[in-house]
Parts: structure tokens; C-alpha cells; sequence
């Protein structure tokens, strides 16, 4: 098996986030996997977009372990995943079947109150890293990540327009009762952890491609903290959170196989390479 096709690794694991998707409930109060739902629903579009995430899945994971190296593995892992994400703009019926899908309704921790440039700077991070193991030599890859990680740090501790404290200034105080908190802390403390790695990839080095994979992890555990830890606690809110689950898995599984398809293909195609 040749090591380079195996080096990017993102299908196997989206396509494992989409195939979890598959097997957990829509609903914990009826039977609502998706073998229940195909069974169930009258619309073929509907039909089409809950296979989509089944078929998603399977060739990421096939692809993945299986070390293709050719472009058309991250252009076919991109138009799935485009297409999953497309589908509800088109046919607005498939998130007023499935509201939680619909991004609007996923309460993502305090995406509201960090603002959009923030978060954009966090996908520039995650791609730029994704650049970087794609084609650890390519510019674009440090750059980017850099360029996130600037703009995450600057804006993280501009205070608010209502003059009160900077979300950065906020969350670094709130670290003294992390024992108390630490649920509720732990993914500030991924991102913050990730960002530095960002940083230390500026420089080249033998631990570049690896530096660029823990950034990755590190972002990618923010959001899988708050999908699991619900799941091992248990309790009352677990009934509420497997909605919320299922349609997370639904938006953010396709995003980010979309956009790491996206980045790997484009940078593959730069460097003309079939890698």
C-alpha cells in the first residue's frame, strides 16, 4: 500500500461521523434510524438526501482506508458533501422534516456571542492545517493558518461594543474554577491549545505535518465534546440532545468533508500531483 494515499486521513473520519449519524435516532420517543426514516418518508427528495449521508459515509471510510490516490477520491468526497448541504436550500422540505439539521437551530456553543469573523478565522485555521498535511512545502498552508489564528487572537480580546469584557478576557478568568466548570470550559481550552499549534507551524520543521494534524484534532474535539459528553452522562437531557445529535452530525459531518475535499484537491491540483 503506498504511504502517500493514506497520509490524508479526513473521509475516514467524517465518513464515520456521517455513518454514526445513520445509526443514531432522530427521535429518542419512536423509532427514528435511518432505515426507519427511509421506510417512513413519502418524499423521494427527502429519501434522497438521507442516502446521501449513507453514501457519503461508506466511500469516505472505502477511500480512505483503502489509500486512493487520485483527485477524483477528494472532488467525489467534496460533491457529496456539497451536495448534503446544498439539497435543504433547494428543497426547504427536508429541514422542516428535520429541523435540527438546519444550522440555524443547532445551539453551538457561543458561536453567537464570538461573532462571525471569529469563527471564520477558526475554518482558516482548519484549512490552512489541512494544506499543510495535504502539501506540507505548499506556502498556503502556514499562511492561512496563520492568518486564522491572528484574527482568532485579535478578536477574541476586542472588547465588546456594550464595553463590557472581551469573550478572550472572559473565558481566561473563568479558567481558575475550570475543576467546576470544566464541561463547559473544555472546548475554549481545544481551540486556545489548537491555536498555538497554528502558531508553531510557521516554522518549518520535522514536525510540521504532525503539528498541522493535532490543530486539526484539537478544533474538530471542541465540537465532538459537546456532541459525546452528553451521551456519557446520561440523564434527562439526553432526551433533548439526541435531536440535536443527529442533526449536528447531519450539517457539520458534510461541512467539514466538503471543505477538506475542497482544500485537498485544490492543492493536489497546484502542485499537479495525483497524490
Amino acid at each position: 500500500m503506498d504511504k502517500s494515499g493514506k497520509r490524508v486521513t479526513y473521509d475516514r473520519f467524517w465518513g464515520l461521523c456521517l455513518l454514526v449519524g445513520c445509526v443514531v435516532p432522530a427521535n429518542v420517543s419512536r423509532d427514528s434510524r435511518l432505515w426507519h426514516l427511509l421506510g417512513e418518508e413519502s418524499l423521494w427528495s427527502v429519501r434522497g438526501w438521507l442516502l446521501l449521508s449513507l453514501c457519503g459515509g461508506l466511500f469516505g471510510i472505502v477511500a480512505g482506508v483503502m489509500g486512493w490516490r487520485a483527485r477524483w477520491r477528494h472532488f467525489i468526497n467534496f460533491a457529496l458533501g456539497a451536495l448534503m448541504l446544498g439539497l435543504p436550500l433547494v428543497i426547504p422540505e427536508i429541514w422542516r422534516r428535520f429541523p435540527e439539521a438546519n444550522p440555524a437551530s443547532l445551539p453551538i456553543g457561543d458561536a453567537a456571542e464570538i461573532g462571525w469573523v471569529m469563527l471564520v478565522a477558526l475554518v482558516a485555521i482548519y484549512t490552512g492545517s489541512g494544506i499543510r498535511v495535504v502539501r506540507p512545502s505548499h506556502i498556503a498552508g502556514p499562511t492561512l493558518g496563520a492568518l486564522g489564528a491572528l484574527l482568532l487572537s485579535v478578536f477574541a480580546f476586542l472588547p465588546p461594543a456594550d464595553g463590557g469584557t472581551a469573550f478572550g478576557v472572559q473565558r481566561a478568568q473563568e479558567l481558575l474554577e475550570i475543576r467546576e466548570r470544566w464541561r463547559e470550559l473544555l472546548p475554549f481550552v481545544l481551540v486556545m491549545v489548537g491555536t498555538i499549534f497554528a502558531i508553531f507551524n510557521l516554522v518549518r520543521s520535522s514536525w510540521e505535518v504532525w503539528f498541522a494534524r493535532l490543530t486539526r484534532v484539537l478544533l474538530v474535539a471542541a465540537i465532538g465534546v459537546w456532541l459525546a459528553l452528553p451521551f456519557l452522562e446520561g440523564g434527562g437531557a439526553l432526551r433533548q440532545h439526541v435531536p440535536q445529535a443527529w442533526g449536528a452530525l447531519h450539517f457539520i459531518a458534510p461541512l467539514f468533508l466538503s471543505l477538506d475535499g475542497a482544500v485537498a484537491f485544490t492543492a493536489i491540483a497546484i502542485t499537479r500531483s495525483s497524490d
